[in-house]
């Protein structure tokens, strides 16, 4: 007798112990709560201008960092760098500013990041939950933008997406973002409608393509503009909530590369589905390149499917996609009846680091 197959609908008991479901329902109102923080508590920043920003963070805060650079990138006059490391490139120094960002305020790579901000005398500021690198903020009178502590970094994406994007206003690269804040959080609300662990499946996007993608590998493809940046939140996504291994990759590079691995079609293709992230500002130059990718890769066996934007701002349509990402890895977590909160391999990861720190 075939087993039934997992049911998309709530509730969900144990295969989502700690929450995540309700975490992900909830972006709209993290994104008032960021706005409001942001609002009552603006940025600080150091004296003068700086000749460029480098934000040190590793995983969700570094990508509000991308998701920020490339929603600006072709209006900041300066340039923005994230940087996932124990270590600045030379260029970080003292007419830079350093944002220090970790949700927990542990988090190693950027702690070893203030120590050489303090080192290079490089003005900074931080963005964490508390920890020891708000102790450090404190002791040296940094100013600190506050994150709510308590859930997964990655489910408190847009409490540090929001102030990213408030301190390119409060540097005068951009007009602030306040306003786009605000109506992107009453779509992202009308969304989840449509989108979120309430609605069917039958009337879900969201939920009928972790149906038609469980079980395959899972390629994100996009245009190299601002959309890239939501393409990599996708494939982390697919990595800690569905614990699935994921790829992102764009036009044009891909189309001089990547392609040719699609050229001899089989059976590892057939167990591949492409998702093609669209949006408006998306140029013709590479709309022509994502359509042809598109063919190719169904023609060699993929199974291909399209996700495109909606919303007024490109800051409203970018946030759209990142919703629909966390809610697709939500579902894939449930279809393979895996915790999507669940980071065992990370925690046992840290520990064997730990362990061979004290060996040495």
């Amino acid at each position: 007798m075939t087993p039934a197959a997992p049911t998309l609908e709530p509730p969900y008991g144990g295969r989502d112990a700690h929450g995540m479901a309700a975490l992900v329902d909830a972006i709209p109102e993290h994104v008032g709560e960021a706005l409001r923080r942001t609002t009552e508590s603006p940025w600080q920043l150091p004296a003068g201008a700086p000749e460029l920003v480098a934000v040190g963070g590793m995983g969700g805060s570094a990508i509000a960092s991308e998701l920020t650079s490339a929603m600006y990138a072709d209006m900041m006059p300066r340039p923005w760098l994230t940087v996932r490391d124990y270590a600045w490139p030379a260029c970080v120094n003292a007419r830079s500013l350093a944002v220090l960002s970790s949700n927990s305020g542990n988090t190693e790579e950027t702690l070893a990041l203030e120590a050489q901000t303090v080192a290079r005398g490089v003005p900074s500021v931080a963005l964490t939950s508390g920890g020891e690198l708000a102790r450090r903020a404190e002791a040296r009178g940094l100013h600190r933008q506050s994150v709510p502590g308590g859930m997964p970094p990655r489910a408190s994406l847009f409490h540090a997406w929001v102030p990213m994007t408030r301190l390119v206003g409060a540097l005068g690269w951009a007009p602030d973002s306040g306003a786009d804040w605000a109506a992107a959080a009453a779509l992202l609300a009308e969304r989840r409608g449509a989108l979120g662990t309430a609605a069917p499946e039958g009337a879900n996007p969201a939920k009928q393509l972790a149906r038609e993608c469980s079980g395959r590998t899972v390629y994100v493809y996009s245009s190299a503009g601002p959309v890239a940046a939501v393409g990599v939140r996708w494939r982390q996504q697919l990595n800690e909530n569905a614990k699935l291994l994921g790829h992102s990759a764009v036009v044009p590079e891909l189309n001089h590369n990547e392609i040719v691995g699609w050229q001899a079609a089989g059976d590892l293709h057939r167990g591949i589905s492409v998702i093609v992230l669209r949006d408006s500002e998306d140029p013709a130059e590479h709309v022509t390149r994502l359509d042809l990718t598109a063919q190719y890769a169904a023609r060699q066996g993929a199974s291909v499917h399209e996700v495109r934007s909606v919303g007024e701002s490109r800051l409203a349509r970018l946030a759209s996609l990142v919703q629909f990402g966390d809610y697709f890895s939500l579902y894939l977590a449930l279809l393979g009846a895996v915790d999507p909160t669940d980071i065992s391999s990370i925690d046992d990861f840290k520990r064997r680091l730990a362990e061979r720190a004290k060996a040495r």
